[in-house]
């Protein structure tokens, strides 16, 4: 048995406990990746019930068409109905945003337009204003 007369009062051999505000816990990697719709249109429905609900388009290499399963998550639009595989293939879903537009054929339709002088000018005078100064003509 152990005898509390015999252990120190200021055990420092002991862990110290930490709050757990201040361990972070470790973030793992989502197994779903987003997924974003290419064409609009379509909306996203879940399979409720047992009624047969198939979807519209067949799996390469098989002739017919197959089931879209209860409480699955299919794309709709009118009457046609398709699994998210199928859509993939398809080319209506994609995993990563549209990149933003390239900013360069804009800025050589301002060089276009007004000239390169006059465009370092209207630079120059936006720079200024915001230090205060104004350019020198």
């Amino acid at each position: 048995m152990d005898d509390p007369s015999n252990k120190p009062e200021n055990d420092f051999t002991q862990p110290i406990l930490k709050s757990p505000k201040a361990v972070k816990p470790e973030v793992a990697e989502p197994k779903t990746p987003r997924i974003f719709l290419r064409e609009p249109g379509w909306r996203v429905t879940l399979k409720v019930g047992s009624d047969r609900l198939f979807c519209y388009m067949t799996i390469p290499g098989e002739k017919y068409y197959h089931r879209i399963m209860d409480g699955e998550i299919h794309l709709t639009r009118d009457d046609e109905k398709i699994c998210l595989p199928c859509a993939e293939r398809r080319g209506l879903l994609a995993f990563s945003p549209k990149p933003l537009r390239d900013p360069e054929p804009a800025i050589q339709f301002l060089l276009d337009q007004i000239g390169e002088d006059e465009l370092l000018v209207a630079l120059t005078w936006d720079e200024s204003e915001e230090s205060g100064e104004k350019p020198s003509d």
